[in-house]
């Protein structure tokens, strides 16, 4: 929605501006107080400029006003306000010239710009330190050879800004946004469908509109509250991830908290936090924590801790990558059917179906019930601690590979034939059988009539 702003023109009169966004409309407020506050106490010259160089010759602080399309330029130190729009006398901006505002010669030490033009404004910022409003129209702000401080807010037209080496504080509107950042500390609002781009500054980046693209270096952040964005950073970026959004680590080692259904990759290490359905790759290290829905994972290295409802699925890797699986409340599933690597899993205390790949893995029950497949490896390792155990377990293929083994710790079952009173005590019965445990744990093995003290590790 457009609102009118109106500024003390040049012999008093009414001169309007053209704003639009949230950003842009906060701006243009801040900026009518501080002129209005000039002009009552009878410190504002205001003056018409005109196309070509232009500087004040009053005594109070100089307001440029420009109310027509052409090139202009300041070549003073004392404008410090610049509105762009037009004079009326029914509140309304009707300028649609293209304007150019070149700042590089003045030496001015803060320049504030307030421009409404259909057409657009095109500013060339020096070393002052400002704030550029673009209401309307598609506007450029060139910071590239400024060493200043800026402040910048578009309305909703395309717009394009390149940022200072300063700090940069930009609000894109609603549009299509070309932003080129800084080596500066820069913090962008990104309310449209924008390219963000910055590789030498510490930028933080919030997105609010949507299918984005952003490209930064070490140590950025971005607040991703939308979907359908691709974002790219370097070492130590973090993401707070949106809906449906892609995701790329370049650097060492970064960071994503949340997100819901994204795809997330990483060339080296990376940390994935309460993240929902989202497909993780890494070709290094991954922690993942507290994750839940379809997830899926393939990574070098993995350390992995679940959450409730959480249905995992391990791929691809090599046969020398190993994940760590560690259960927590509720009901999870783990699968590494699909993966090359070595599964170690320890299930937590709601109801676990834990599948192990082509490897040996090692399946560890916990303190609720639990489901247990070996896979298609040889040589599993299925166990339970007296202590953390007490639930119901079922190993579903515990005869169908060699080298099986079903580990029982701190049972003490190695002493007075212990082992050998529990599988006197079993049950079989439809061609599996059941043993029970000191601490209540029961086990079924599926398909296994023939249970005997060779299937057992003991300490």
């Amino acid at each position: 929605m457009a609102n009118i702003t109106t500024v003390v023109g040049a012999s008093g009169q009414t001169f309007a501006v053209t704003v639009t966004g949230g950003q842009t409309q906060l701006l243009a407020q801040q900026y009518q107080t501080a002129v209005s506050t000039l002009h009552s106490s009878g410190g504002l010259d205001s003056y018409d400029m005109a196309p070509g160089s232009n500087s004040d010759a009053g005594t109070g602080v100089g307001h440029g006003l420009i109310s027509q399309g052409g090139q202009y330029s300041l070549a003073d130190s004392a404008t410090q306000y610049v509105s762009v729009g037009s004079y009326s006398t029914t509140g309304q901006d009707t300028l649609n010239s293209a304007v150019s505002l070149d700042l590089s010669n003045s030496t001015a030490k803060n320049i504030s710009v307030l421009a409404g033009d259909y057409a657009g404004v095109s500013l060339t910022a020096g070393n002052q330190d400002g704030t550029f409003v673009g209401g309307v129209g598609n506007n450029t702000f060139n910071g590239a050879n400024s060493t200043g401080n800026w402040n910048i807010a578009t309305g909703d037209g395309n717009d394009t800004i390149t940022g200072t080496s300063g700090n940069n504080t930009i609000s894109g509107g609603e549009g299509s946004n070309t932003i080129q950042l800084g080596s500066g500390t820069n913090v962008v609002r990104s309310e449209g469908q924008d390219t963000i781009s910055g590789t030498t500054g510490t930028d933080t980046v919030t997105l609010l509109g949507g299918s984005s693209q952003v490209t930064l270096g070490a140590n950025g952040t971005v607040y991703d509250t939308t979907s359908h964005n691709t974002v790219s950073g370097g070492n130590n970026t973090l993401i707070t991830g949106g809906s449906s959004s892609t995701y790329f680590s370049t650097g060492a080692m970064s960071t994503v908290s949340g997100g819901l259904n994204d795809t997330i990759s990483a060339s080296a290490d990376i940390w994935q936090v309460r993240g929902t359905a989202n497909s993780i790759s890494a070709s290094g290290s991954l922690t993942f924590l507290n994750g839940t829905g379809a997830t899926t994972v393939s990574a070098g290295t993995s350390t992995l801790f679940g959450a409730s409802g959480l249905d995992l699925m391990l791929v691809g890797g090599s046969a020398s990558s190993t994940n760590l699986f560690v259960g927590n409340e509720g009901n999870e599933t783990v699968s590494a059917a699909s993966s090359n690597g070595t599964l170690h899993a320890f299930a937590g205390t709601g109801n676990e179906t834990i599948i192990g790949g082509s490897s040996a893995d090692t399946l560890v029950g916990g303190s609720g019930a639990a489901t247990l497949t070996g896979g298609s490896g040889a040589a599993n390792l299925f166990a339970l601690n007296k202590g953390s155990a007490g639930g119901d377990y079922t190993i579903t293929d515990f005869g169908s590979a060699a080298g099986n083994l079903m580990a029982l710790y701190q049972y003490g079952l190695q002493n007075n034939n212990g082992l050998a009173n529990v599988l006197a005590s079993a049950t079989v019965a439809g061609g599996n059988t059941t043993i029970e445990l000191s601490d209540n744990s029961k086990i079924t093995f599926v398909g296994v009539s023939d249970l005997n003290a060779s299937n057992f590790t003991l300490s």
